[in-house]
């Protein structure tokens, strides 16, 4: 059995980092491209410029077009390529810092990654996920090593808005669950697959203790500081319970899902991402309901789903179709959700069990009905 666990060079968290990011990349080089988008750039430029002026380095600008597309990736490539850049940067949201990933992956130079936002676990991993043209799903690459260098300054995931903060709280929330899945299933990991896509997948190894400790703790952090941390945000102030939650988010979920592996909740954020224009949320967000789902799936006990439940109402994650904005779903609609999720090469298939199409739409509607029971004060628990 091999075992594989991933992680970040270096992770860096502290409240206004940002001024200090010359001194955590300085051994990459001298000229280092920035991949962001324009507004981004707008905002953090001279910043940027402060921490780098006074080093003799150059720092050039790639400016991130909107999706992580093959086309995007190439062109940014032979930016860094004719500029002759010692290192990449990348500052935004997921999809910016997944292009980042695969630039630097491509040019084979260091990679520091910073998170203006932690609404999923995107930062620390060694994986891009690629979309069409169009916007569709593409493939997912995997990379040969984690990022050399995140840094997160949390006085600029203070300022974003909450909810991307509550739906990267949701994203985590599966980490502790589908890590359980998939070691209870000795399933794989996400790793071992550098070099192929996900439809191209060879699979990866076994988790470790190490990482399924982490995950475990993830899930903890999140029930003893989410709300704390949820109400900090609220009035744009870091304290040590949103310290705690930004590391649960973007470091020990980032850890927990790739070196141990995801399940059913990520299949149902698939399955409402067949919805098109009707799939209006955030992916934690879907991915909060996913757990809900899973748990019902997988037939966990009333007080485990009691205590997500609740969690979920006090932070103000999603745990109905109401909740999604789907109080209107349609047979058809929900067919497409179950349909997709339970498909043989979702993520579900990591189940001890077949997952048929019948049980997936069953899990759904329970698990929006549960949501609604405890939203009008119902319970599972007797007294």
């Amino acid at each position: 059995m091999t075992q594989m666990f991933a992680a970040p060079g270096r992770y860096i968290q502290g409240y206004k980092e940002l001024e200090r990011l010359h001194r955590h990349v300085a051994w990459f080089g001298r000229r280092f491209l920035v991949i962001t988008t324009q507004g981004r750039l707008d905002s953090l430029k001279q910043t940027l410029s402060v921490s780098f002026d006074a080093e003799h380095t150059q720092l050039h600008y790639g400016i991130f077009t909107g999706e992580v597309t093959r086309q995007e990736i190439q062109r940014l490539t032979a930016s860094i390529n004719a500029l002759e850049c010692d290192g990449v940067i990348g500052v935004g949201g997921g999809k910016v810092l997944d292009a980042a990933k695969a630039v630097a992956n491509q040019a084979r130079v260091p990679l520091c990654i910073v998170p203006t936002i932690v609404s999923n676990d995107a930062p620390t991993s060694s994986l891009s996920v690629l979309y069409t043209e169009a916007g569709a799903f593409d493939d997912v690459l995997f990379y040969e090593r984690s990022p050399d260098v995140v840094v997160v300054d949390t006085w600029i995931i203070a300022q974003a808005p909450v909810r991307l903060l509550v739906a990267g709280m949701g994203d985590a929330l599966s980490t502790y669950f589908e890590a359980r899945t998939c070691v209870e299933s000795h399933r794989d990991n996400f790793l071992g697959n550098a070099g192929a896509g996900l439809k191209e997948s060879s699979g990866g190894g076994k988790s470790t203790l190490t990482s399924m400790s982490i995950a475990e703790l993830c899930y903890r952090v999140l029930l003893e500081d989410g709300l704390q941390a949820r109400r900090a945000a609220e009035q744009q102030c870091v304290t040590k319970a949103f310290n705690r939650v930004v590391e649960a988010n973007a470091l020990m979920s980032g850890i927990g899902f790739e070196s141990n592996g995801v399940a059913t909740a990520h299949a149902v954020y698939c399955g409402f991402s067949e919805l098109g224009a009707r799939a209006t949320m955030y992916h934690g967000e879907y991915v909060a309901f996913g757990v809900l789902v899973m748990l019902v799936l997988e037939g966990k006990s009333s007080r485990e789903l009691d205590t997500v439940l609740r969690f979920c109402l006090s932070i103000g994650l999603p745990v109905t179709f109401e909740d999604l904005g789907l109080a209107d779903i349609s047979a058809h609609e929900l067919d497409c959700v179950a349909r997709t999720a339970a498909d043989p090469n979702q993520t579900s298939k990591v189940e001890p069990f077949e997952v048929t199409f019948d049980e997936m739409k069953a899990a759904l509607i329970a698990a929006s009905d549960l949501g609604q029971l405890y939203k009008e004060g119902g319970s599972l628990l007797a007294g």
